[in-house]
């Protein structure tokens, strides 16, 4: 069992958050921590994995208990430090960006789900059948002879949970599980939560929107600007009117504002994207039978005015065929062109004015000290003049909600906000072709108009978008047509070959 108790918790001498907020989880138990981008939820996770953040200038008033042990902190230098090797060995916590997270010290995805438990010292022929059966459980055993560093974002996510499910810890607090993945990796993580709570384990999850499905007995702890406004089964939740804090249902429709701006037009412009017959092969890693699945003979085609949602299975390539629009990948047969100029002999750093791109994990994009630096980098890349490149990135930032945060350093934001800061740069950049993956990846039910708001805007001064997405919802409101990848082709007949992405997963209980 575990319980924190808060009286507030304060980030470098800033506002509380967490003031009188309180939550046990008992063992077998499956609680959502709901809230949208702000609201705490992130802080509250890490509270729970033992990271009070003494020693980064932080201030935690409260208690947290775990088993017979109760900790105290007064907000004060003096307080007590948790030991994270023994606070660890009992709470598993999985952040928030998967890339984040990895020990870097792993050559192979099973080393790298191994890494907890041979530290603690696990004979090795029992962690040789821990690490198959965690990954025969979240499907991933075909990963295990991999490079971690070469997963596609999905694929990475699963791995670190398995690192996280194989040490059968007590208390699993993971902080957006399912960011990433498609609707069969989804159901595979829920079921093997499920196994771990019929043993006895806790299970937090953390998440901006109410699940479509969890278990029987699934409670809800709502948060908004850093205080409870909900505790209560999930169904109580859902008709508890907690859309006025942000927090939606996942799968729900977009809500439309009143002038319905994100509603998609019919495109009518010229040819933006032109791919003919598009091949690339990864070469074969170390360990493996086959190497990872590239592309064959992709054609697609993306009009001026158009939002074509890439969709399908983790692993199927709809990131590596995004990265041959900004040069990351450059094909092996075949031929990209973009505004009818062929990018393949193109420099990768040329091709920013033309094709902007927002990666999965938009904290690999982020390295200025503010976010008005960070938003000037591209215009200024592109040739415009300091004062001129601040005025673009002004604009920009007040386009996603962000101008009275220009002076801010962007890793003191929060997660949405930094992909928002991302987004911003690729605006104020100006190219007419986006290529975003996983663009709604962890926002909230306001961000995510937002973002349907400036795609739309995008797309009706002419500018296509290709997004590789597994959220249906958001491809159903804002993209004129969804193509489909597996196995690095273009599927026929429209539709997925499997059903890794066709619909959503079934409930558990």
């Amino acid at each position: 069992m575990i319980a924190l108790d808060s009286a507030g918790f304060a980030y470098d001498d800033g506002a509380p958050v967490l003031a009188g907020v309180a939550l046990t989880v008992a063992a077998g138990d499956y609680v959502v921590v709901a809230g949208a981008s702000g609201s705490g939820k992130t802080t509250l996770a890490r509270l729970l994995a033992g990271m009070t953040g003494a020693d980064a200038g932080s201030a935690f008033n409260g208690a947290i208990t775990l088993g017979a042990e109760t900790v105290r902190f007064r907000g004060l230098p003096d307080d007590p430090r948790i030991d994270p090797a023994r606070w660890s060995a009992r709470v598993a916590y999985v952040a928030q960006g998967a890339w984040g997270q990895l020990s870097m010290m792993s050559s192979t995805v099973a080393e790298e789900i191994a890494f907890g438990p041979a530290n603690r010292g696990m004979p090795a022929q029992e962690l040789r059948r821990a690490v198959d059966d965690v990954a025969a459980a979240l499907k991933i055993t075909p990963l295990l002879g991999r490079d971690p560093r070469r997963l596609s974002g999905g694929q990475l996510q699963r791995t670190i949970i398995a690192a996280a499910v194989i040490q059968r810890p007590e208390v699993l607090v993971l902080d957006e599980p399912f960011q990433g993945l498609d609707d069969d990796a989804t159901q595979d993580v829920a079921e093997a939560l499920e196994a771990l709570r019929r043993t006895g384990t806790g299970v937090v999850v953390c998440a901006p929107m109410l699940p479509r499905h969890a278990p029987r007995g699934a409670r809800v702890l709502a948060l908004a600007d850093g205080h409870s406004v909900f505790d209560g089964p999930l169904p109580e939740a859902r008709r508890a009117g907690l859309r006025r804090f942000g927090i939606g249902t996942e799968g729900e429709p977009l809500r439309r504002g009143d002038d319905d701006a994100s509603l998609p037009v019919d495109p009518a412009g010229p040819e933006s994207i032109a791919i003919r017959g598009l091949g690339f092969r990864y070469p074969r890693e170390p360990g493996t039978a086959v190497p990872p699945v590239g592309l064959a003979g992709v054609d697609l085609s993306v009009q001026a005015g158009e939002v074509v949602a890439l969709r399908g299975p983790n692993g199927s390539g709809k990131s590596t065929l995004l990265h041959h629009l900004n040069g990351l990948s450059r094909a092996d047969s075949g031929s990209v062109a973009v505004g009818g100029v062929r990018i393949d002999r193109q420099p990768t750093g040329a091709l920013a004015a033309t094709v902007g791109y927002l990666f999965q994990d938009t904290d690999q994009q982020l390295f200025e000290r503010t976010v008005l630096r960070e938003v000037s980098y591209g215009p200024r890349a592109t040739g415009l003049r300091k004062a001129d490149a601040a005025r673009r990135a002004a604009i920009a930032l007040d386009a996603v909600g962000l101008g009275a945060l220009a002076d801010a350093h962007p890793y003191e934001l929060g997660f949405v906000q930094r992909r928002m800061v991302a987004l911003a740069s690729l605006i104020a950049t100006g190219p007419a072709v986006w290529a975003l993956d996983e663009p709604t990846a962890g926002l909230d039910g306001p961000a995510r108009h937002l973002l349907a708001a400036v795609l739309s805007r995008h797309t009706r001064d002419g500018g296509c978008v290709l997004m590789a997405t597994h959220d249906a919802a958001f491809a159903d409101a804002v993209a004129h047509r969804s193509v489909w990848l597996d196995g690095g082709r273009i599927s026929p007949d429209g539709a997925p070959r499997r059903g890794a992405s066709a619909g959503p997963a079934q409930p558990l209980g």
